[in-house]
Formats: structure tokens, C-alpha cells, sequence
């Protein structure tokens, strides 16, 4: 059988062309960034945070003050204070619904159960209630009033120690 005869210089040329392009091909890769993970499609991430039509704040400045007073303890009436505390909601929805959460104090001894503290016998406590509105709605951009209650009860205050109680109570509005 006779073994074809092929012209050297044709093969070799060959050769030197597909390494040619294989370089062509690597270096062009290599200039546009290209690599083995590359892919003709692409994921964006996509996202929104929409915030509530309304916001509301309280606009009183500083701590407001329930105060029960002197509380005579040979009485038989429970003592109540009220307090009021301004706030506004604002935001592009005509009416505003508002909704208003307490804790309860400082000395609670747990939920609904809020305790006044003695200033000088910190072992002595002064049940107490705390009455407000949870909700409600109100016209935006208008200044509005929340009314607080507090009440202690007679049979609380009849014998308990002498002196001065206080506690702290944190409220909270929304939206």
C-alpha cells in the first residue's frame, strides 16, 4: 500500500494557523473578561421597602406627669389621676389610624401589673392602673391629645408605708 506523500511545509502551516487562532481566540477572551463561567444571561436582584402612609409622633418635649397627689389613707375612694399628652400623625393618607402600646414601669410585677416604688423603703410598693386608649384615627397633619387615667385603688393606699412612690412608664404610637 502506498503511503500518501503529503507536503511538509502544507501540515506544518496548518498547524501554525489553528495555533494562531487558538491564541487569537485566548487572547480575545482575556481582553473582554470573558471566562469559563461566563453566561448569556444575567440575574438581577430587585427590591422595595414602601414605608407607611402615616407616621405618628408624641410632640411633648419631655416626661409628662400622672400625678395621684396626697392620698389621705383614711379614705375610701380610689385615687385617679389624668394626664394629657399631645401627638400628631402625618402622611399622605387623609385619616391616620394611630395605635398607642405601654409597658408596665419600672417595678411591674408582670403583665397589666404596674407597681409604684417607694423612694426610701424600696422594698414597699403602691399598686397602680394605667387606662389610655389603644387605638383610634385621627385627621393627618392636625395636633391631637391623648388622655391618660390612673387609678389606685383604696384598698391599696389604706396601709401603705408613709411616703413618696414613683415609677416611670414607657409609651409607645404607631404607625
Amino acid at each position: 500500500m502506498d503511503t500518501p506523500v503529503t507536503n511538509p511545509s502544507t501540515a506544518t502551516e496548518r498547524t501554525l494557523r489553528r495555533l494562531a487562532a487558538l491564541a487569537l481566540g485566548a487572547a480575545l477572551a482575556a481582553t473582554t473578561g470573558l471566562d469559563a463561567a461566563a453566561s448569556p444571561t444575567h440575574t438581577v436582584a430587585v427590591g422595595a421597602v414602601v414605608i407607611t402612609k402615616n407616621k405618628c409622633q408624641f410632640s411633648n418635649g419631655g416626661p409628662t406627669a400622672l400625678s395621684f397627689g396626697t392620698i389621705d389613707p383614711s379614705s375610701t375612694a380610689n385615687a385617679t389621676a389624668t394626664a394629657t399628652i399631645g401627638f400628631r400623625c402625618s402622611g399622605s393618607s387623609p385619616i391616620a389610624i394611630y395605635n398607642v402600646t405601654s409597658d408596665d414601669g419600672q417595678y411591674e410585677t408582670g403583665a397589666g401589673a404596674p407597681r409604684m416604688r417607694h423612694a426610701t423603703s424600696p422594698a414597699e410598693h403602691l399598686k397602680y392602673t394605667i387606662d389610655l386608649p389603644q387605638s383610634g384615627s385621627v385627621p393627618r397633619n392636625t395636633n391631637q391629645v391623648l388622655t391618660v387615667t390612673g387609678t389606685v385603688l383604696a384598698a391599696d393606699f389604706q396601709n401603705a408605708l408613709a411616703g413618696a412612690y414613683a415609677d416611670s412608664v414607657v409609651l409607645s404610637i404607631a404607625p
